[in-house]
């Protein structure tokens, strides 16, 4: 065990007792339940204002595509610390909910569920708001031919069958970095609507709306940007006080902040630190596990005799940088051709998810022909390093499920999500072996960061040929863009755990199970299940 091992452990533990504390201190009254409604089992977070706030109305709020309602939580806790009540629901095949998913399904079950709300009297349409994220989005805006509310906030919203009429009082939020077609349907609805209307007489007849583009912002950064909490939470208190002056709503909201109720970005940013207190303690954990694959005995002669030897891999053989890298454009392009023919593994029903997988699959193939004298190297198969490595994956991907499931996002496997996991682990440990061997070892110094750019190339060429597929062939993958950038941040921490097993396990088979798990895992968790 190395002292800078233990140094970033006893770092991470501080971060996860400090994010615990702040996560802790931010907490406002929730509860979780499930409504059943339409023929839908909808799970639902309620969130309340502080005791002693007697709510001014209620937001409902629908994730986007492949997101869920932990994704919306810090809108939802900033309009709970505002005085307002929030719902936050799980459309179908997202999160926790076990309906299958399709676009219809969503806008039915989300209807169903505010319908019921309202019969009950726990919704006052005179008093709520609707706010919603791409898909969600469209949704809300739909809605407003069957439930009319008091207002409706959007942020970048998906592509949609237009409502018969406007929403009222509606608000549209749109990133500066978003896809074009997403920009394109926000300046739509600015042109049906017939520009911007915000003074006070519009939102009394209720004809209210204002397009707001947002600078340094992507499509998923809105979920989290104090900008839209601020002014969605304006826009809400101007739509039920339409007879107060806009500047004193304006300051009676910076004068009543969540840091009065609950400092609650304590609470986002307890998250996050939580989440790095989990990386950091991962250096010293597969450490540990390493100590499981070789006897004592062993690994100390080995490293008495040469520290470096027992991390340095043999073979070395794998394909010159030019050649792989030509390869893999060349299969990934040929993969997005194929595709268009059918998805192998539709029958995984994950939308999209079975589309990347059945990708990673063909590449994977293609790849471990071109490079099969290669492979027959690395194809050993060491019995404790393979269960270490499998126990490794297992434990991770549990462990930061675990904490994002707390407060950030839905990472934790239900049922069916379980199953699919289980169909994807052979796919992606294919993928995975054939990308250990096209690397190679893992050296140290600048040939271990150039092996780093090589992978980082690699992932960007089979992004750039999914991204293709859907300009070019309209495969219909849209999802994969809008996901970049928790696909670019999954891909470089799981190469960083994959090269650190690696190196103390000098087993490339052992290091792919490893990658595999927690491919399979990201897959499974984040794409919606039809």
């Amino acid at each position: 065990m190395k002292l800078w091992q233990i140094l970033l452990a006893v770092i991470g533990e501080v971060f996860l007792a400090l994010g615990s504390r702040w996560i802790r201190v931010a907490e406002l009254p929730k509860q979780e339940i499930w409504l059943d409604a339409g023929g839908c089992h909808t799970p639902m977070t309620v969130l309340d204002p502080p005791a002693d706030v007697k709510p001014a109305g209620s937001v409902v709020l629908l994730h986007g595509l492949s997101a869920n309602r932990r994704l919306m939580m810090y809108l939802a806790e900033d309009f709970a610390g505002h005085g307002f009540r929030a719902y936050a629901l799980d459309l179908p095949g997202h999160g926790d909910s076990r309906d299958a998913f399709s676009f219809a399904r969503a806008q039915d079950c989300a209807t169903a569920a505010v319908e019921s709300l309202i019969r009950s009297g726990r919704l006052d349409p005179k008093t709520t708001i609707l706010l919603g994220h791409s898909m969600g989005a469209a949704i809300a805006i739909r809605m407003a031919d069957r439930d009319p509310v008091a207002a409706t906030i959007v942020l970048s919203p998906a592509p949609m069958t237009a409502p018969q009429r406007m929403p009222a009082n509606l608000l549209v939020f749109s990133a500066s970095a978003d896809l074009g077609i997403l920009k394109r349907v926000a300046q739509s609805l600015a042109d049906a609507a017939g520009g911007q209307r915000t003074a006070p007489e519009d939102f009394v007849q209720q004809r209210a709306f204002e397009l707001r583009w947002l600078p340094r912002s992507t499509h998923t950064s809105l979920l989290s940007d104090r900008r839209v909490a601020h002014d969605s939470e304006n826009w809400a208190m101007q739509a039920l006080f339409p007879d107060i002056a806009a500047d004193t709503l304006t300051l009676n909201l910076d004068l009543a902040t969540y840091e009065t109720f609950g400092k609650g970005r304590r609470r986002l940013a307890g998250g996050a630190l939580g989440f790095l207190g989990i990386l950091l303690l991962f250096p010293m954990v597969v450490a540990l596990a390493a100590k499981l694959t070789v006897p004592s005995a062993v690994t100390d002669a080995t490293n008495a005799a040469s520290p470096a030897a027992a991390q340095i891999e043999s073979p070395g053989n794998h394909p010159s940088t030019r050649l792989l890298l030509g390869e893999t454009a060349l299969c990934a392009m040929i993969g997005v051709l194929l595709l268009v023919v059918g998805v192998p593994l539709k029958f995984l029903h994950i939308y999209t998810g079975a589309y990347l997988a059945s990708l990673l699959l063909v590449v994977g193939v293609m790849l471990l022909i071109i490079n099969f004298g290669y492979a027959m190297e690395y194809t050993s198969l060491p019995g404790r390093k393979l269960i270490v490595a499998a126990v490794l994956g297992f434990a991770t991907f549990l462990a930061i499920g675990a904490w994002l499931n707390w407060q950030l996002d839905d990472a934790w496997l239900n049922a069916p999500r379980w199953l699919r996991f289980a169909g994807l682990l052979p796919v992606m440990w294919i993928y995975s072996f054939a990308e250990e061997v096209a690397l190679g070892p893992v050296h140290h110094g600048l040939a271990r960061a150039v092996r780093y750019a090589v992978f980082l190339l690699l992932r960007a060429e089979i992004f750039l040929a999914c991204t293709l597929a859907w300009h070019l062939f309209a495969s219909g993958q849209v999802l994969i863009p809008l996901l970049f950038t928790y696909l670019a941040v999954f891909s470089i921490l799981q190469r960083l755990a994959t090269d650190a097993l690696r190196v103390r396990t000098v087993s490339a088979t052992a290091a792919a199970l490893f990658g595999a798990i927690l491919a399979s895992w990201f897959i499974a968790s984040v794409f919606p299940l039809t």
